[in-house]
This record gives structure tokens, C-alpha cells and sequence, in this order.
């Protein structure tokens, strides 16, 4: 799969996650899907494409993969700019319970992709609200 339909194809997978667990974070009036935590980890060990589909199915889940937490940090450091946006995405998803996982993602503030430093950001305001970033996307003039 070329790395453009890739990404459609990626984001096809959160548009159908965010349908079946809400876009309330875990408030929303549907709950979270169930999803097999466990086998999802194991996914994450796969290529980017296994790698993004196993994350879009963890955000799905939202804290209900507060288990997968320690498993998801090393993602932010993936050489492939969609899983380290996914991987955040899914960390905001299961909100509080992935405090841990806050050095980390604001260590990756310095990303090189927008969208990923979109992603962490909405991921720190969903986890810890009180300490959200005050920029909602840096200054990148020039890109």
C-alpha cells in the first residue's frame, strides 16, 4: 500500500473509531467499544499499518486501554509520523489514566508534524486539563 493510501486508510479507521466510541472522551452518551487490549499491544509490535490499526482500535476502547499505556510511550518516538499522531490520539482518548505517559508526550512537543504536535497537545488537555499547553498549535511560520 502506497503511503498516501495509506493514510486514507488510517484515517478511514479513526473516523470509524471515533463512531463507535463517541467523540466525548469517555463522557459521550455511547460507551467505549470493547476491545481485546491485550491482542492490540501485540499488534503494536507489527508494521505501520498493523501499528495504526491496533491504535485506532485502543482509542476506541478509551480508558478502558488504561492497561496498554506503557506499551503506547515508546510509539511516540516511531519513525513514522502517523503512529506517533495515533499514538497520542489514543493516549487523549483514555485520558487520565494515561498520566504517565505526560513526560513522554511532552518530551515529543518537538515534533516535526504539525499534526502530531496537534495530537500531543489535545492529548495533555484530555489527560490532565489543569496543565494544559497554552498554544493550541506553535508558531511554524514558514511551513
Amino acid at each position: 500500500m502506497n503511503k498516501l493510501a495509506r493514510i486514507w486508510w488510517v484515517l478511514g479507521v479513526a473516523v470509524a473509531a471515533l463512531g463507535t466510541a463517541g467523540c466525548g472522551g469517555g463522557g459521550g452518551a455511547e460507551p467505549a467499544a470493547k476491545v481485546d487490549v491485550t491482542a492490540q499491544v501485540q499488534k503494536l509490535k507489527g508494521s505501520g499499518d498493523e501499528k495504526a490499526a491496533a491504535l485506532t482500535e485502543l482509542a476506541a476502547a478509551g480508558p478502558g486501554a488504561a492497561a496498554a499505556v506503557e506499551n503506547l510511550i515508546p510509539l511516540l518516538k516511531d519513525e513514522d509520523h502517523v503512529v506517533r499522531q495515533l499514538t497520542a490520539y489514543a493516549l487523549g482518548k483514555i485520558g487520565p489514566a494515561a498520566k504517565n505517559a505526560l513526560p513522554a508526550l511532552k518530551a515529543a512537543m518537538n515534533d516535526n508534524q504539525i499534526s502530531v504536535i496537534t495530537a500531543i497537545n489535545n492529548s495533555i488537555t484530555a489527560i490532565d486539563p489543569a496543565n494544559a499547553p497554552k498554544e493550541t498549535v506553535p508558531n511554524v511560520s514558514g511551513q
